[in-house]
């Protein structure tokens, strides 16, 4: 063989490898696509003919700004997205759509700390269907800041605040191949890249910059002190290279979940959970009020998540009795199947399930011990963060496996009142504190305020399931009435009923 031959085969053994390549990026893009969404059928929402109007709501009984008790036989008037006015005896002008409010309950919008929104922008008629007018976006991208601006600009939808894909510090070819193609951490290894990186992130117009977990000390310090000279605030795990002593005065303004902290105990305790669970548990209650008073003085917000941490041991092990719980039938139907590439909600596809228990009963069991251990872990933390008022904000990792967006809101609630929140603390973390967080003008029923409001039939100091009772929903001072909240669950659940692979039928109760 020739010279000239060796060159035309190399360059198409060249070629042919290109073309696998590609082949095989644009599989791989098309299967996260499907399971993250994007192939779910939209709802067109220009079907909603949604009034924004001036609105007077009379009569009503109204949320005081610190969340403590209702105010009674207030008149509330909105003009351009705010909250014009609230008193007694109000004289209403005809430019004003008159709501009776009488027998009703007006509180602040809620807000959902900690989402993951995904490739479906039908998740966000799911927010507003169930009370929420305002979400944190955990896993940012420049499509969900393109999606905030549409809501600034009078789309259906709630206000999203926006963070960054999680931030770590890893080497490798792999991370960089999970960077690209599945939404990976995005890794700076040195200081000066990381301090880059969060000056570009604010130039790009992100609200907060993600941590991850793996973070170094030192990136971990570059980012959050560039993070501060820049003026965007830093949330998301904590970093094991840190750990809780350290964690303390890092600079990182909020924590994205409890069970970071228990995590984190976890680490420290120096015996093996499973086969010690209960003297594990004591070492926590021995050290949560430390560490509730730690993260107190130094004003870190922590985001609870604590409905999704509590269902982790049904997820594994009661999976075809928990899936039947939630609402399925709202669910993205690309989260649910799954894809060759990522797991999905059903059983013998869940991410969170324990398959060993069939295989192997020795193993299972010691699975079990720690999961149900891991569960009590979570309300201990969570009960001395409360005893001691840490700053905490309602979220609830919507997307994940088994939270449904919205409706998970309402299950968190339930959670937090389990740990001995009260329920006017509970409704404070879902409004005033998350808002104060974000630096957001909206979170409470105040002259100026921006009208983002939930009007309930029942009232949710006297029971927080009552959060359930919506009436009315005013996002961004646009009316929504039940009629058009039912419209926009019943579109949702036909558009992915359209969209389904799998039937979920036997799921649906």
């Amino acid at each position: 063989m020739n010279y000239t031959s060796i060159k035309k085969w190399i360059l198409v053994i060249f070629l042919i490898l290109i073309t696998i390549s590609i082949v095989s990026c644009i599989g791989i893009k098309s299967q996260i696509n499907q399971h993250l969404g994007k192939n779910t059928e939209l709802v067109d929402t220009s079907i909603f003919k949604i009034s924004s109007n001036p609105i007077a709501i009379k009569n009503i009984s109204v949320l005081s700004p610190d969340s403590s008790k209702m105010l009674d036989s207030l008149t509330v008037l909105i003009k351009n997205g705010k909250i014009l006015n609230i008193a007694k005896g109000i004289n209403i002008t005809n430019q004003y759509k008159i709501i009776n409010g009488t027998g009703k309950y007006l509180i602040p919008g809620f807000i959902d700390s900690h989402v993951h929104l995904k490739n479906s922008k039908n998740d966000l008629l799911l927010y507003l269907a169930n009370g929420v007018t305002y979400i944190s976006e955990m896993t940012g991208s420049k499509r969900h800041l393109e999606w905030r601006k549409e809501a600034q600009n009078g789309a259906v939808s709630p206000k999203i605040y926006v963070a960054t894909r999680k931030v770590g510090s890893e080497k490798g070819f792999i991370r960089k191949i999970k960077e690209l193609y599945f939404d990976q951490p995005l890794n700076y290894t040195t200081e000066k890249k990381a301090r880059k990186a969060v000056r570009k992130f604010k130039k790009q117009g992100f609200d907060a910059i993600k941590l991850n977990g793996t973070l170094s000390k030192e990136i971990h310090h570059a980012i959050t002190d560039e993070a501060k000279k820049q003026n965007i605030l830093t949330t998301g795990h904590l970093s094991y290279s840190i750990g809780l002593n350290h964690f303390y005065s890092s600079g990182q303004s909020q924590l994205s979940h409890i069970e970071e902290i228990t995590k984190n105990t976890m680490e420290d305790y120096t015996g093996v959970v499973y086969n010690t669970p209960k003297i594990y548990l004591k070492y926590l209650n021995q050290n949560s009020d430390s560490i509730a008073i730690n993260l107190k003085k130094n004003n870190i917000v922590v985001s609870s998540t604590v409905w999704v941490s509590e269902s982790f041991p049904k997820q594994k092990f009661e999976l075809n009795n928990f899936i039947k719980t939630i609402e399925l039938k709202y669910t993205n139907p690309g989260l649910i199947e799954g894809s060759r590439l990522a797991k999905g909600w059903l059983p013998g596809n869940n991410a969170y399930e324990d398959i060993e228990v069939k295989k192997n009963p020795k193993i299972s069991e010691k699975s079990k011990i720690f999961w149900k251990t891991y569960a009590k872990a979570i309300k201990i933390m969570a009960k001395a963060l409360i005893r001691h008022n840490v700053i905490l904000t309602a979220g609830t990792d919507a997307n994940v496996t088994g939270v449904v967006p919205g409706f998970s809101l309402h299950d968190e609630f339930e959670s937090l009142k389990k740990c001995g929140m009260s329920n006017s603390k509970i409704l404070h973390s879902a409004t005033v504190v998350p808002a104060e967080w974000m630096k957001s003008n909206t979170g409470k029923i105040k002259i100026g305020y921006d009208a983002d409001l939930v009007l309930l039939n029942k009232n949710p100091l006297e029971d927080i399931k009552n959060t359930k009772s919506i009436n009315t929903v005013i996002a961004n001072g646009k009316l929504l009435n039940r009629r058009s909240l039912d419209k926009m669950l019943q579109l949702v659940k036909e558009a992915n009923h359209r969209s389904r692979k799998i039937n979920i039928d036997k799921y649906i109760e």
